[in-house]
């Protein structure tokens, strides 16, 4: 493919034992249901609607995608029009795998992977979409320094999209009564929380052995972050549903991607937002 990256800068210290962990799961996703690798490579399309809506047009645009895991999401987008692909992880084994399918599904010359830590990313090139969803920033230590990479890899006519976990939902938990309790802070600490013990997402009977440790960003950090580098933020959307079973008595909606707590379960909170921003 033309326009070939340059080689991947070293990662941050802090985002090691993330790296381990994904690393040590994206096997694991590979074989899950929850990804249905199986029916990717019969033609399943796994970006949802509320995403596909938002990111056309598609047609002649190149696409950058941030934290892309195994490249599913990614490769999606370039069946749905984009003329280039990148995606970049920092997991070394996710890195490989997306490569893998890009093979497989003989994709490779208009898509391309990346190893890097998206922190301190410069691939030297700009792009008509930037994206980044499902899971994503709460593994980054400096939301700041994500912002910058974001308007830094921005064409000026472009835009950034991100339809993510709304820090909101990520502080509750489900009591064993069935009601929500607060269970983290809202507002970012400078220590990391350590997600030790916690199942996979994916795999919930499956315990990493290799702990994570996440940041909680609020709204305001992370619209902050994008105005402070430049962008001006707009299109920002909450919806009462995540893209996983974030809450344990979570079941998938009609449309098969994302998730709803039970009718009557209680009153709704935010699970997932979504936001665009362009150069001012």
């Amino acid at each position: 493919m033309k326009d070939q990256v340059p080689e991947a800068p070293a990662m941050r210290s802090e985002h090691a034992p993330n790296r381990r962990h994904w690393d040590e799961v994206t096997d694991l996703h590979r074989e899950s249901p929850f990804y249905d690798v199986e029916g990717f490579l019969g033609g399943r399309c796994t970006v949802g609607p509320i995403e596909r809506e938002a990111l056309n047009p598609l047609l002649r645009k190149n696409l950058l995608h941030l934290q892309c895991h195994f490249g599913l999401d990614t490769l999606s987008l370039l069946r749905l029009g984009a003329t280039k692909v990148v995606g970049v992880d920092f997991s070394a084994k996710a890195v490989e795998a997306a490569r893998a399918l890009a093979e497989k599904l003989r994709l490779s010359a208009w898509a391309e992977f990346v190893e890097a830590d998206v922190l301190d990313l410069d691939l030297g090139q700009k792009f008509d979409r930037v994206f980044t969803s499902h899971g994503a920033i709460n593994w980054l230590s400096d939301i700041a320094a994500w912002g910058r990479t974001v308007a830094r890899h921005l064409a000026p006519d472009g835009f950034f999209y991100i339809l993510e976990a709304h820090p909101t939902g990520l502080v509750f938990d489900l009591a064993e009564d069935g009601r929500l309790f607060q269970k983290f802070d809202y507002f970012s600490k400078p220590e990391p929380l350590v997600l030790e013990g916690v199942p996979d997402y994916a795999e919930p009977d499956y315990i990493p052995r290799e702990p994570g440790i996440g940041w909680i960003w609020s709204l305001a950090d992370i619209m902050g972050a994008l105005e402070a580098a430049g962008l001006q933020v707009s299109d920002l959307r909450e919806y009462p549903f995540a893209a996983w079973a974030a809450l344990p008595d979570m079941v998938p909606d009609e449309s098969r991607y994302y998730w709803r707590r039970p009718k009557g379960s209680g009153p709704d909170t935010p699970l997932l937002f979504s936001l665009k921003a362009r150069h001012r």
